[in-house]
């Protein structure tokens, strides 16, 4: 992982005033992924990411005072047909939202983002977490994530993909 001494990861909830950046991010991959989605409902939905002390959660990373990508952690829960097996021991903690601004991708900050994700979900107690990824299967793959399985959501095929935690030592430190 690259450690990056000029970003600093946050909570979004401790910088309210890049709330609606996070949530034109969140937005725009909705749009470029097919997803019919609104931007009003995407701050809906990110205004559970500020309260309270639980899960879901959204990290941002931030370079001086200026935010160059995010990272969330959602609890899915799926319809009874089963459609995603997940193990009835799960969390159910799943890293969802991974964006970093293009000219600074391919510059380890989405690392970055996930090795906090990773290290906030611990501190929930749970000991692995999921994602769903339609697109950039490989990027998660070398980074440790295996497929659990291939599966229809929002009428995109994609890949349910899972990581044990216990393999992550990295300590990296979410401010707030």
């Amino acid at each position: 992982m690259t450690k990056r001494t000029d970003i600093k990861v946050q909570l979004l909830q401790h910088l309210p005033e890049h709330f609606a950046q996070v949530a034109a991010w969140h937005h725009q991959e909705c749009e470029r992924q097919g997803l019919q989605s609104t931007l009003a409902i995407r701050q809906q939905r990110l205004l559970l990411h500020v309260q309270h002390n639980a899960i879901p959660k959204t990290i941002i990373a931030l370079q001086g005072k200026t935010p160059v990508g995010c990272v969330s952690l959602v609890n899915y829960s799926y319809r009874t047909d089963r459609s995603v097996l997940i193990p009835a021991n799960s969390a159910n903690i799943w890293l969802s939202n991974l964006y970093v601004v293009d000219e600074k991708r391919q510059q380890g900050l989405g690392n970055l983002l996930i090795g906090a994700a990773k290290t906030y979900a611990q501190d929930f107690g749970t000991n692995e977490l999921w994602l769903s990824a339609a697109e950039f299967t490989e990027y998660y793959q070398k980074r440790g994530w295996e497929i659990v399985r291939k599966t229809r959501l929002g009428g995109r095929q994609v890949n349910v993909m899972r990581i044990g935690l216990a393999e992550h030592f990295d300590s990296i430190a979410v401010n707030g």
